[in-house]
């Protein structure tokens, strides 16, 4: 179970599925009746569904345990940044301890694996996503004709169809306002202002 506090909670579920569109890598944990499988895929988000989408290497040992629907944990957490005291006004003296402003999302399900075409779906889905905003983005075609048939029997797809999810958003809510508004000042001139701005809005600066 994730600890965390009610004032760590994110705003709606939108937020949790933000992060998980920006974050994209993160680790998958299946535990089984030999230990724990880990590994650390890419995700992408189904909205209106409610599920992870994911694939990993067919030859990973980790597939068994997917093909057997065990449940899992995919945890999404995004860089953060450090929070140093440095940044704090004197009151008269710095006497607040640094911080880590961060998100993370722990989801909760039972993998079920993909067909070929869903996961052909999703791979295409996937390099869409990563390539948004590129001058000339990479697309899937230019892998040339048979390219993706000689790689997908390489490749495991699943889905995640979400159970549960334990989220934390620690972004300064438990810190003196005074001195969360010079921090988000500082990482604006260190060119963090999406940080800056969810902090100013979970903190209400």
């Amino acid at each position: 179970m994730l600890y965390t506090k009610d004032y760590f909670q994110p705003h709606n579920d939108d937020e949790i599925f933000d992060l998980i569109d920006r974050t994209v890598l993160g680790t998958l944990i299946t535990p089984h009746e030999n230990g724990v499988a880990i590994s650390h895929p890419v995700f992408m988000i189904d909205r209106q569904n409610r599920r992870l989408i994911s694939h990993i290497a067919m030859n990973n040992d980790h597939g068994q345990y997917l093909r057997a629907g065990l449940p899992s944990v995919a945890i999404l957490m995004d860089q953060g940044s450090y929070i140093s005291s440095s940044w704090y006004p004197n009151y008269p003296q710095r006497d607040s301890a640094p911080t880590w402003s961060f998100m993370v999302a722990h989801i909760h399900g039972k993998p079920e694996i993909m067909s070929d075409a869903e996961t052909v779906q999703h791979l295409q889905d996937l390099v869409v996503h990563m390539e948004r905003g590129r001058d000339k983005p990479w697309q899937m075609k230019e892998l040339g004709p048979g390219g993706m048939g000689r790689r997908l029997p390489n490749i495991l797809g699943y889905t995640m169809p979400i159970e549960k999810m334990e989220v934390k958003f620690k972004l300064g809510q438990d810190e003196r306002s005074g001195d969360m508004k010079a921090a988000t000042e500082q990482l604006d001139k260190d060119d963090q202002q999406a940080l800056a701005n969810r902090m100013r809005d979970y903190c209400k600066l």
